[in-house]
């Protein structure tokens, strides 16, 4: 999920600088952070043949059946103008406290992701500061996991 989080921003952002493309996504550490909270390191490579761009008020919801079981918020990230690099982003996850955790372990057993959805927005700005809200709503999980 933080892999799909931290890919859908990114390439979201490309939909209006197209050339922009993520090429690697790897978590490198998760540390629980009581029952319910987590903080995640991913290893993000881009490929940005464009101008800078900052990526901030990165968040998500994922749900199941539509109802809210984890939050996720991710730190700023400023992509270098003409580079490929790869980009440390620190996620914080928190699970929603009317969400049963075991119901994620059955995934674990079936992946089916059929009934998960994520709902991401963040704000996406040039160096000059002119920049736009991006939202995006109950896109399918399953489908976004297709695409790393």
């Amino acid at each position: 999920m933080l892999l799909a989080l931290s890919a859908l921003l990114l390439t979201s952002c490309g939909k209006s600088l197209k050339d922009i493309e993520v090429t690697s996504c790897k978590v490198t550490s998760i540390s629980p952070k009581g029952l319910s909270a987590f903080d995640a390191t991913v290893d993000l490579g881009v490929n940005n043949p464009s101008v800078q761009l900052t990526i901030t008020r990165m968040n998500a919801t994922v749900k199941m059946d539509g109802a809210p079981c984890l939050y996720l918020t991710a730190d700023d990230v400023t992509l270098e103008p003409r580079s490929e690099q790869v980009y440390i982003l620190s996620i914080h996850g928190l699970l929603d406290g009317n969400f049963n955790p075991f119901a994620l372990l059955t995934l674990l057993d079936s992946p089916d992701m059929d009934p998960m959805t994520i709902d991401v927005s963040c704000h996406a700005s040039l160096k000059s500061g002119l920049g736009k809200d991006l939202i995006y709503k109950d896109i399918p999980l399953k489908e976004l996991l297709g695409k790393i």
